[in-house]
């Protein structure tokens, strides 16, 4: 195949499915610019026509929209303004485009806390008209009105992949890096780029308010076979039943449909087809996800920058993007000497070593927190933490024997705002999150710049009705940054955070029973286990290396701040930046108001420019958030 024809088949890949043009030496230049000529005259003819004087937007701007940033703007303009309502319904469309957004999470969750705030005016700003059609349809086949539940969800199966066609058209924008490539790498870059946008288009439109819908187009069929079955219609029941089955052919239910199916009278095995768009659905993501692999095989992925690279663009948040990380500033190794130093001058000393906890990179620390902070960061998880892990929800996320219960820096930050937290414990919790992260990057001796990944203030409560004996952990045996798999492996992959390199506990109390923390080699084999005490800390590498977990929480409550870091600037805490404007602020009017109250000798005029300052600092703090 010559380039021309790589070319072709790189931007035209439907042609090696058609007979209407073979990918041989005949397919020449000449045929190649006749359809990209075709086709970007009629792209030029229709902006021209729509958008003769729209100014062009960076890349960055479009990404900014496409994430739904100015809502995060919003919601904090409405917050401050006493606008509950509005900010809860920003912070809600918000998080359904940004699902897992920590701040986020704990802002709405906040918001919906209010007193006197109406939930109905809670809502989601930017509907499509497939999820209101889904969810309706699925209402309508559980009160058993199975004739509209099908006009319903066929309706709404039109609309969803008009939806995924108008996401998989904003994939072939501009490319977000310039390149000064060759003409083939610089085309085959960009359809890269493009074809890994249009393959997560299907994850994009499964958030539908605030949840997510695993195999969302698919599911449609599920409701319609079995509509189309109470409505006597068996030939749609069995082609609903097999386009459900082109995507799942091991689904021990939808097989066991098809047999009984087939059973009933009349029902031929010809019935058994996949309707037609879902055979083109299914047609082309596979063969987009089989020419992806294929690229990925042929091409050595790396970073394209302003010298002789010759690779293509990598998909964000693999291990082939590494480089493209952000580092903090490099380092000097420390000696030995240095690093006692330094543990010694902020009043930590080494507890347990290594040698002592049977593994690799761990290290338990004492004298984090004094007894005193312990408390006021206890008092603060008390007056401010939320049921449920601040991940998902749920609220015994790891055994159903305890509460559990969470507080994050952002929220405690909005809650001294309010007033209902002392600012002084909120400030406490970030003071003593710092000086651990600074342990940590000493204590390991690191050569870039270690950075908040997520800090948690948690508790676990054993509930009342709990057995004496249990054989359950509170939190089971895992690792940080990989999925721990029944064979021992750990997958270094989504769901789990991959970003993160290190964590750290801070114990804040020791007036419970169980609850210990434990380091082990696989799930049923422990390696070392620590007794939680006000300000000891239990620090260690974010891998395999360091697998460990919680035994029970027998009785009492238990309370830690938990951290994760990483050596990546780009998946920095970024509430953290949030949390500390927030206080800062508050610093500043509470140091202007003792100054107005202490100074009553002021003039008028005098206190007048006070008042100015007051609200300038305000505006200016807060417009760079």
């Amino acid at each position: 195949m010559n380039y021309v024809s790589l070319i072709a088949f790189i931007i035209f890949p439907h042609l090696i499915y058609s007979d209407e043009i073979s990918l041989d030496s005949s397919f020449d230049l000449w045929h190649l610019q006749n359809i990209v000529t075709e086709r970007a005259l009629c792209l030029m003819k229709c902006q021209n026509l729509y958008f003769p004087n729209r100014p062009k937007a960076s890349k960055e701007t479009d990404d900014q929209f496409e994430k739904k940033v100015p809502y995060n703007y919003l919601q904090l303009c409405y917050f401050k303004v006493d606008e509950p309502e509005k900010a809860a319904s920003c912070a809600y469309t918000f998080l359904i485009h940004n699902p897992g957004h920590e701040v986020m999470q704990t802002n709405l969750q906040y918001y919906m806390a209010l007193p006197d705030i109406k939930m109905d005016k809670i809502r989601y700003l930017e509907p499509k008209d497939y999820q209101d059609l889904f969810l309706r349809g699925a209402q309508l086949y559980m009160d058993a009105s199975y004739n509209d539940s099908i006009a319903v969800m066929e309706t709404s199966l039109k609309e969803y992949l008009s939806a995924e066609e108008e996401c998989r058209l904003r994939c072939e924008g501009p490319l977000p890096q310039i390149s000064n490539e060759e003409l083939y790498i610089a085309i085959t870059n960009h359809f890269t780029y493009a074809l890994r946008c249009k393959l997560r288009c299907p994850e994009k439109l499964s958030y539908m308010y605030g949840q997510k819908h695993e195999q969302l187009f698919t599911s449609h069929y599920h409701y319609l076979q079995f509509d189309y079955y109470k409505e006597r219609n068996l030939k749609e029941t069995c082609s609903a039943v097999a386009s459900y089955l082109l995507f799942h052919p091991n689904d021990e239910t939808m097989l066991t449909n098809k047999e009984f199916y087939s059973k009933q009278p009349g029902v031929s095995e010809e019935w058994f087809t996949p309707r037609k768009e879902a055979q083109e659905y299914h047609k082309t993501h596979n063969r987009e996800i089989n020419l992806l692999k294929a690229i990925e095989h042929y091409f050595q992925f790396g970073i394209i920058n302003q010298s002789t690279s010759q690779s293509l663009i990598p998909p964000p948040g693999t291990k082939k993007n590494t480089e493209k990380r952000i580092l903090g500033k490099m380092r000097e190794k420390l000696t030995q000497e240095d690093t006692s130093n330094w543990l010694k001058k902020a009043g930590i000393s080494p507890y347990l070593t290594e040698r002592k906890l049977n593994g690799s990179k761990r290290a338990v620390l004492t004298n984090l927190a004094s007894k005193e902070e312990c408390q006021k960061l206890l008092n603060l998880a008390t007056e401010g933490g939320v049921h449920g892990d601040g991940y998902n929800g749920k609220e015994s996320p790891h055994t159903e024997f305890e509460m559990f219960e969470g507080l994050t820096v952002a929220r405690a930050a909005i809650l001294a705002d309010r007033g209902i937290v002392n600012p002084l414990e909120a400030q406490l919790l970030l003071n003593i999150s710092e000086k651990a992260r600074q342990a940590v990057e000493v204590y390991f001796n690191l050569e870039t710049e270690l950075f908040f990944s997520y800090t948690h203030l948690v508790c676990r409560t054993a509930l009342p009705d709990s057995p004496d004996t249990r054989n359950d952990l509170s939190h089971p045996i895992h690792a940080d940054n990989c999925v721990l798999m029944p064979n021992g492996k750990c997958v270094k992959e989504r769901p789990a955070y991959t970003w993160r390199d290190f964590s750290s506990i801070v114990y804040l109390n020791e007036d419970f029973e169980g609850g210990e923390f434990i380091f082990a080699k696989e799930k049923s084999s422990i390696q070392a286990t620590v007794k939680p005490a006000c300000g000891l800390m239990v620090a260690f590498s974010a891998g395999k290396e360091n697998l460990h977990g919680v035994k029970a929480v027998r009785k009492g409550r238990r309370c830690a701040l938990a951290m994760w870091y990483t050596l990546d600037s780009e998946q920095r805490e970024k509430e953290r930046d949030f949390a500390e404007t927030i206080l800062n602020d508050l610093w500043k009017k509470r140091e202007l108001s003792g100054r107005l109250t202490n100074e009553s000798s002021f003039s008028k005029s005098t206190l007048h420019k006070f008042s100015e300052l007051a609200k300038k600092n305000h505006l200016h703090s807060h417009s760079e958030l």
